[in-house]
């Protein structure tokens, strides 16, 4: 049924809607009631859009108070709430534009006019099978998993009943096998611009995330001069480690802080950075690296060369930021072959 314009009503639930465009010039929709509260609150909305132009795009408590009027959350209305939600809370920019991103292309053209209860969970996996067919499975993974946390985030705020992915359960993802050798990340370096070459040095160090969500995120006042170790917040599981660093490397610190323009680490021409891929992949040519090296490799390389040194499993697994032992274990032990070797050797033999 459509009343004008812009009021809409859902023949599914009977619930109004207002078709419009905010003041980012995006088309969006603002859900009511139903029966005659809601056509009214639908049309009296519909006027003021007309009577005074686009509307700034909804917040979370707009979101919520419309929430509360229709008895039902659609995916659009529950996906700005996280967002809004998860950006106050400090959750990185790419990673939400990201979700966003998926869900306006994929999902919430298909379900624009149904509320989350009656979402299935097969035509979720039948939407995103058929929309990431090319790519791998763990890329269908993430995203489905992107998808499961809005909903959890739902359930938990009492804004939805039930996760309609609440059985999906993501694939276990096999390690990367990274060749990258301590030796030709020092070519790599050696070939690398000036401010690349000390955010290898950087991540080598620290053992961070190689992207904004840890290294490009880290600030001169996140060192601690006095007690000579770094602070490092992951945005990924919002907790802060403390990383202890080196002499050597304190006085690195030191160095380039003489020589900052910005309270960020990471900087280029006065600006903070966001990314190396383009450079770090010609640094790699130049140093003639073989095989496929990405930024991330380093701290594969960190953590692995702290474990065939000896170190203890639970530190390298707290300086990793991990959530336990038991994943730094399955991530990185399949690594140590000499480290089997040496403790299969200690095994007595029958025959003695």
């Amino acid at each position: 049924m459509r009343c004008n314009m812009s009021v809409h009503m859902r023949k599914n639930n009977g619930t109004y809607y207002v078709a419009y465009r905010n003041a980012e010039g995006n088309q969006t929709t603002k859900t009511f009631g139903k029966g005659r509260e809601g056509r009214r609150a639908a049309q009296k909305f519909d006027k003021q859009v007309k009577d005074h132009g686009p509307v700034p795009p909804s917040t979370p408590e707009a979101i919520s108070e419309v929430v509360a009027v229709a008895d039902k959350i659609y995916l659009d209305q529950l996906a700005q709430i996280y967002i809004n939600t998860r950006k106050v809370e400090g959750t990185t920019v790419k990673t939400l534009n990201e979700i966003r991103s998926f869900l306006k292309k994929h999902l919430i053209p298909v379900f624009a006019q149904r509320p989350i209860d009656e979402i299935r969970y097969d035509e979720i996996l039948t939407i995103v099978g058929k929309a990431y067919a090319d790519h791998s499975p763990v890329t269908r993974g993430r995203y489905l998993s992107y998808l499961k946390t809005v909903f959890q985030f739902g359930v938990k705020q009492d804004l939805i009943e039930k996760n309609p992915l609440r059985h999906w359960k993501k694939a276990k993802e096999h390690p990367r096998d990274t060749k990258l050798t301590v030796a030709d990340l020092m070519k790599i370096k050696a070939v690398a611009a000036p401010h690349l070459a000390w955010a290898i040095e950087v991540a080598w160090n620290l053992g961070v995330r190689t992207g904004e969500s840890e290294l490009f995120a880290l600030k001169w006042a996140d060192v601690d001069w006095a007690q000579s170790t770094v602070k490092v917040f992951a945005t990924k599981t919002q907790s802060a480690r403390v990383i202890p660093i080196s002499p050597e490397f304190m006085a690195r610190l030191r160095e380039m802080q003489g020589r900052a323009k910005t309270e960020y680490l990471i900087e280029y021409a006065g600006r903070p950075v966001k990314q190396f891929r383009m450079s770090f992949r010609s640094a790699c040519k130049r140093a003639e690296i073989p095989y496929h090296v990405v930024l991330y490799d380093i701290r594969h390389l960190f953590a692995t060369t702290l474990l065939q040194e000896g170190g203890d499993l639970s530190a390298v697994s707290k300086l990793m930021g991990h959530s336990s032992v038991h994943m730094t274990a399955n991530q990185y032990y399949h690594l140590l072959g000499d480290e089997k070797r040496r403790t299969i050797a200690k095994l007595p033999s029958l025959n003695a």
